[in-house]
C-alpha cells in the first residue's frame, strides 16, 4: 500500500507540473508575438520550407535587377543616379503600371543627377524607400528620402523583421513614427498596384476584395517563395539593350540592386544570399493575392490545443505503457505532429511546431524517469521473487518456470530416470548428533545431493527428511542412455561425497541407499491455485521408491531395475553388480533388478 500511494503521488506531481508548464507556454504564446521558442520554431519552419519546396510566383510583379552584368555594361557611360534614372525611364517606356524603388535616396547628390532621377520618378506611379532605425530607448528615427524625390513619389518603410540568422520572417505593414502610423513599402506598392486604399483591422488587412491575416502589431508573416529568380526577374542591363520591349506591360516593377557588394542580402531556407529587392517583391506579391502564410490569433489557439493534445497523449502513453512500448509510440506521435504542421504549412497555415514539442517533452521526460524507476523497482522485486523461487525449486525447474509460467499447467507424460536416495542408520545417527547436529547434517546432505544432481543435469523434485527424489532426462536434448549414465554417476559421486561430511569420531560413517528406475512418469503441478509444487507420479515412481526397501533387505547401496540397467553404459556396470529377481511390496510378480552391494572402502571413499 505505501508503494501504491507513493506511485500515485508521483503521478499526481508530474501531471500537476505538466499542467503548470503547458499553461505557462499557452499564456505566453497567446499574448506575445515573440517568445523564447522562436529560434527553434524558425529552424523547424525552414525544414518545412525545404520539404514543401519552392512555390511558383505570380507574373504580376517583376524584379528588375541592377546586377553585375548591368554595372559592367554601364560602367563607362552612366553611373549612380543617372543609371537609376535611365533604367526607370526604360521601365516606364516598357509599359510598367507602377514602380517600387528599393534604394535609399537620402542624400541630395549632384544637381544634374538629382534632377534626372526626380524627372524619371515622375514618369509613372512610384514608391521610394525610407528606413526606420530604433534607438536604445525604443524610439523610431526615420531616414527619409531627399525632398526632391519625395515630391515625385510616395514613400514607404523598407524595414523587414528578421530572425537571428538574418532570414526575413515578418513585414511590419505599419510602424508608429511620431505618433503616426507610417506604411511599409510593400503595402504602398500593393495599394498602387490595385489602385485602392487599405482597410486594417485587429487581425487582418483588406486590399480591394482581398483580406490578409496579420499577426500581432500589424505584422504580416512572410511566405518566402524560393531561391533567387523565383520572382520573375529581368536584368536592367538586358532591358536597356532592347530598343522596344513590352515585357513589363501592366506589371508592378520592383527595382533594386543584386550586384556583388551592393544592396541588402538576406538568408533564406532556399539560398544563403537573396537580394532585398526580391524579398520586397515577394511581400508585394503576397499582398496582391499571391501565396500567403496565415499566422494569427486563430492559429495560435490551434497551436495551444495541439500542444495540450500532444502533451496529454504522450504523458498517458509514458505513464501507462511499458517504456519499451511507450517510447516508440511517443516518437511516432511526435512525428505525426510534425507531419501535421508540415501539411498545414503546405496549405498556407503557419502552425507552430516548436510549441507542441516544448509542451510535451518535459512532461514526457519526467514521466519516462518515473516509469524507468518503477520498472527498475519491479525488476528488482521480480529478481527477488526469482531468487526466492530458486530456493524452493531446483534450478532447472525454476528456469523452466521463468521461461514458461504455464509450464505443467496441463500434466505431461514423459520417460524419465527416477532417482530415490535416503540415509542409512539415520535414526541412530541423529540420536548421537542431537538436534543441532542432525539439522546441520541434513543441510549438508541436501546441499551435496542438490549440487551433484544438478552437475549431472538432473532435477531434484523434493527433499524428504533424510531422503530425496530426483529425475534425469527432464531437460530437452537428453536421450535415455545419457540420462541413465548421469543418474548412475550421481549415485557414485554421492556415495563418495557423503564420506567427506564432518561427523564426530564416535559416530558411524554416513552412507545411503539409492533406488533407480526408468520408465514413464506423469509430470504435473499439485496444490491450490496460489500455492503449487511440481511433482512426478505414476507406477515408475512407486516402484523406484520400493527399491529402497530392497536395498535395505539385501544390504545393497544401489538397486536398479533392469529397465534402468538396459539404458546404462555397459562400462558402468561393474563386476560386483549382481542381477536378481526380487519381490517388491505392493507389486505383483517378481521384479528384475541389479544390485550393487555395500563394499565401499571408508578410508579412501573409493568404490570397490
Amino acid at each position: 500500500m505505501p508503494s501504491l500511494r507513493t506511485g500515485t503521488f508521483s503521478v499526481a506531481v508530474i501531471v500537476l507540473a505538466a499542467l503548470i508548464w503547458v499553461s505557462h507556454l499557452a499564456i505566453s504564446h497567446l499574448h506575445t508575438r515573440d517568445t523564447w521558442l522562436d529560434g527553434l520554431e524558425y529552424r523547424l519552419l525552414d525544414l518545412r520550407y525545404r520539404i514543401v519546396g519552392p512555390v511558383a510566383a505570380a507574373p504580376d510583379v517583376v524584379f528588375v535587377a541592377i546586377d553585375d552584368e548591368t554595372l559592367e555594361r554601364e560602367r563607362t557611360t552612366t553611373t549612380g543616379r543617372l543609371l537609376l534614372a535611365r533604367v526607370i525611364e526604360k521601365i516606364a517606356q516598357s509599359g510598367a503600371q507602377s514602380l517600387v524603388l528599393d534604394v535609399l535616396l537620402a542624400d541630395a547628390g549632384e544637381p544634374e543627377e538629382r534632377a534626372a532621377l526626380a524627372h524619371a520618378l515622375g514618369t509613372l506611379p512610384a514608391v521610394i524607400a525610407a528606413a526606420a532605425r530604433f534607438d536604445e530607448g525604443g524610439d523610431v528615427n526615420v531616414i527619409w528620402p531627399h525632398d526632391a524625390f519625395l515630391a515625385r513619389a510616395d514613400v514607404g518603410l523598407v524595414n523587414l523583421q528578421t530572425d537571428a540568422s538574418g532570414t526575413p520572417r515578418f513585414v511590419p505593414l505599419f510602424l508608429e513614427v511620431q505618433r503616426k502610423a507610417m506604411p511599409s513599402m510593400p503595402l504602398v506598392g500593393a495599394m498602387n498596384r490595385i489602385g485602392g486604399r487599405a482597410s486594417i483591422g485587429e487581425q487582418s488587412i483588406t486590399l480591394g476584395s482581398l483580406e490578409i491575416a496579420l499577426d500581432k502589431g500589424a505584422y504580416m508573416p512572410l511566405r518566402l517563395l524560393g531561391p533567387s529568380g523565383t520572382v520573375t526577374t529581368l536584368s536592367a542591363g538586358a532591358l536597356m539593350e532592347e530598343a522596344t520591349s513590352d515585357a513589363l506591360s501592366g506589371k508592378l516593377v520592383v527595382l533594386g540592386y543584386s550586384a556583388t557588394g551592393t544592396g541588402d542580402l538576406f538568408t533564406t531556407p532556399f539560398e544563403d544570399e537573396v537580394a532585398g529587392a526580391e524579398i520586397i517583391a515577394t511581400a508585394i506579391l503576397q499582398l496582391v493575392g499571391g501565396s500567403a502564410l496565415t499566422h494569427d490569433d486563430r492559429t495560435r489557439t490551434w497551436d495551444v490545443l495541439h500542444m495540450v493534445l500532444l502533451a496529454s497523449v504522450a504523458l498517458i502513453l509514458m505513464l501507462r505503457a511499458p517504456l519499451i512500448t511507450a517510447v516508440p509510440m511517443v516518437v511516432c506521435v511526435l512525428m505525426l505532429s510534425l507531419v501535421g504542421v508540415t501539411v498545414a504549412f503546405a496549405h498556407g497555415l503557419w502552425l507552430s511546431a516548436a510549441l507542441p514539442l516544448a509542451g510535451a517533452m518535459p512532461p514526457v521526460i519526467l514521466a519516462g524517469a518515473l516509469s524507468l524507476a518503477r520498472e527498475r523497482r519491479i525488476a528488482r522485486i521480480s529478481e527477488q521473487s526469482l531468487i526466492s523461487l530458486r530456493r524452493f525449486q531446483s534450478p532447472s525447474l525454476a528456469r523452466r518456470i521463468e521461461e514458461d509460467p504455464d509450464f505443467l499447467t496441463t500434466p505431461e507424460q514423459q520417460d524419465l530416470v527416477v532417482f530415490f536416495v535416503d540415509l542409512t542408520g539415520f535414526t541412530a545417527l541423529s540420536q548421537k548428533l542431537g538436534s543441532e547436529g542432525t539439522r546441520a547434517l541434513l543441510q549438508q546432505f541436501h546441499e551435496l545431493t542438490g549440487m551433484i544432481v544438478q552437475q549431472n543435469d538432473g532435477t531434484v523434485i523434493n527433499f524428504m527428511g533424510d531422503g530425496a527424489l530426483a529425475v534425469f532426462g527432464l531437460e530437452q536434448g537428453q536421450n535415455d542412455r545419457s540420462s541413465a549414465d548421469q543418474a548412475f554417476r550421481s549415485a557414485e559421486e554421492l556415495e563418495v561425497g557423503l564420506a567427506t561430511l564432518p561427523i564426530p569420531p564416535d559416530c558411524p560413517a554416513v552412507t545411503c541407499r539409492i533406488g533407480l528406475h526408468y520408465g514413464s512418469v506423469i509430470l504435473s503441478r499439485l496444490g491450490a491455485q496460489n500455492h503449487q509444487q511440481v511433482t512426478v507420479s505414476g507406477d515408475t515412481v512407486n516402484l523406484a521408491s520400493r527399491l529402497m526397501e530392497v536395498a535395505k533387505s539385501r544390504s545393497a547401496r544401489i538397486v536398479a531395475t533392469s529397465e534402468f540397467a538396459n539404458q546404462l553404459d555397459a562400462g558402468l556396470v561393474t563386476g560386483v553388480a549382481t542381477p536378481a529377481r526380487v519381490e517388491v511390496r505392493g507389486w505383483s510378480g517378481d521384479v528384475s533388478v541389479v544390485l550393487w552391494p555395500r563394499t565401499r572402502t571408508s578410508e579412501s571413499g573409493d568404490l570397490s
